[in-house]
């Protein structure tokens, strides 16, 4: 069992360095020659237009742009470009998340990261460039997050911003009752606030326990962090917290209080509507309310009006539609979620039910058969989500100045015959789908050389490879028929000769 998990880790870096073998273009200048460009929504359209990447950022985009001399020219008269899509929420791409502790905002979500998953793999075949991966939703306060592109090696090639929030949960996690949450994710600030009157009362006292520890731990006391700092915030306060010097104040209580402050933005789970309200309320009497996105369950359409009044954006979580059954008749009722909140004038960002069927694009695609317009649409798949976490001057469009984030599609984005034919992030070009060996296995049955057959163990040989590349379909067909043969005749090899 073993060597066959160290094969398949093995074969998936290989494919992933596969994939990504281009990004070698990263500094240098690409010209991408499209049939059309979409740059956002409410935009004008470009027939046969050239967007011009230079160090990563969008230098020219036009009809009559000139191509430099030395750029690299991505040829695509019959694509369709458009801004990459923008996942704000998901826990996928890591090992595993640790939700075991229920206040633990000192964890980074960056110790998690698998560089090699193949969600990052679909996420590219699927059009989206840009992930916020936080904690999933099974907890009270969970670490903080990252923001990354779905390509690379290793995580710090991946990064686009660090730390790109902390993860609350107002929904009760396992074991836990409504009461149990909400109390829980109350008295980790009300111990935050604690905490730090104690440390300014030692401070006053002549105390340097705290010093003491942090010097035992190794924190850094130098520079910024040997200064005080007067607490800041709109909810409440600790005075005196100037004469603590900001090193000295345990590394546990940091988030919560950049999250007090107003420092961090905060992503609060909620999985039923009567959690929307206990969310809202923690983020108002400890002043983050302002920095506070809601991610939400289908079901918490029913408290948009107070989402509205609080006016946060949200994401919402899961499928656009929602059925309930009437209590009453008995009769199940279909809910177009989006158009909710459309209706109560919240912003709103897609995220994917899953990594591959129902991705953005499917998400957007199916607002659209609802009703919506398709500017809307795509917008909760591009700007609002790069709104959301902070990114919108880089992100979400296709502008002078922005990353050289772009896609490529045989046709309409949203339409279920188009395809993602090549990706582009920050100017490098990060996958070609004609070099997808996954995907010509999967549509074309055409399995990468040196891999073990799909099925060969139930045909009783299970260290039989794929014996060609698979290219020529009818040449692969003659060599197996040639095989086949070989084996009637009894001509094969014996246990034995093997």
């Amino acid at each position: 069992m073993k060597l066959i998990q160290t094969t398949t880790r093995v074969a998936a870096i290989a494919l992933g360095a596969c994939l990504f073998a281009s990004a070698a273009l990263a500094d240098g200048k690409l010209a991408i020659k499209a049939g059309k460009i979409l740059a956002g929504p409410g935009m004008p359209e470009v027939e046969q237009g050239v967007i011009v990447i230079e160090n990563g950022r969008i230098a020219a985009i036009g009809k009559d742009v000139k191509v430099p001399w030395d750029a690299v020219v991505i040829d695509a008269p019959n694509m369709v470009a458009v801004p990459g899509y923008i996942e704000a929420h998901s826990s996928r791409g890591m090992d595993r998340p640790n939700e075991n502790l229920d206040i633990a905002p000192f964890l980074s979500v960056r110790d998690s990261i698998d560089p090699v998953s193949f969600y990052f793999e679909d996420s590219l075949r699927w059009g989206v460039t840009t992930i916020n991966i936080q904690q999933g939703n099974n907890c009270v306060i969970a670490g903080q997050g990252m923001v990354v592109r779905p390509t690379g090696l290793t995580v710090d090639e991946m990064i686009v911003r660090i730390p790109s929030g902390v993860k609350l949960s107002a929904s009760p996690k396992t074991g836990f009752s409504a009461a149990t949450q909400a109390q829980t994710l109350r008295r980790a600030f009300s111990d935050l606030r604690r905490s730090l009157e104690q440390l300014v009362a030692e401070k006053k006292e002549g105390n340097d326990r705290a010093r003491r520890e942090a010097l035992y731990q190794g924190r850094d006391l130098e520079g910024e962090n040997a200064k005080g700092k007067a607490m800041e915030g709109s909810a409440w306060k600790v005075t005196g917290l100037e004469l603590v010097p900001r090193g000295e104040i345990d590394e546990k209580l940091v988030p919560l209080l950049g999250l007090v402050e107003g420092k961090l933005p905060a992503f609060i789970y909620c999985g039923r509507p009567m959690d929307v309200h206990t969310a809202l309320e923690v983020a108002k009497e400890n002043g983050f309310l302002s920095k506070t996105t809601l991610v939400l369950s289908p079901a918490c359409y029913k408290a948009a009006g107070a989402v509205a009044a609080a006016k946060v954006p949200v994401i919402l979580d899961g499928s656009v539609m929602y059925v309930e059954t009437d209590p009453l008749t008995g009769e199940e009722r279909e809910v177009f979620v989006p158009g909710e909140f459309k209706k109560a004038g919240v912003r709103f960002a897609l995220a994917s039910a899953n990594p591959t069927t129902e991705s953005l694009w499917f998400q957007a695609a199916q607002c659209i058969g609802r009703g919506m317009t398709r500017a809307e649409a795509i917008t909760a798949v591009t700007t609002v989500p790069a709104e959301i976490l902070g990114l919108g001057k880089q992100l979400g469009t296709l502008e002078v100045g922005k990353f050289g984030t772009v896609l490529l599609c045989s046709g309409d984005p949203l339409s279920v015959t188009s395809w993602v034919e090549r990706v582009v992030i920050e100017g490098k070009d990060v996958y070609d789908r004609s070099k997808d060996v996954r995907v010509k296995h999967l549509v074309g049955g055409q399995a990468p050389a040196n891999t073990q057959a799909m099925g060969a163990a139930l045909l009783g040989d299970a260290r039989k490879v794929v014996c060609c590349e698979g290219e020529d379909p009818e040449e692969h067909a003659k060599h197996l028929a040639e095989e086949r043969a070989k084996k009637d005749k009894g001509e094969e090899d014996s246990e034995d000769d093997k």
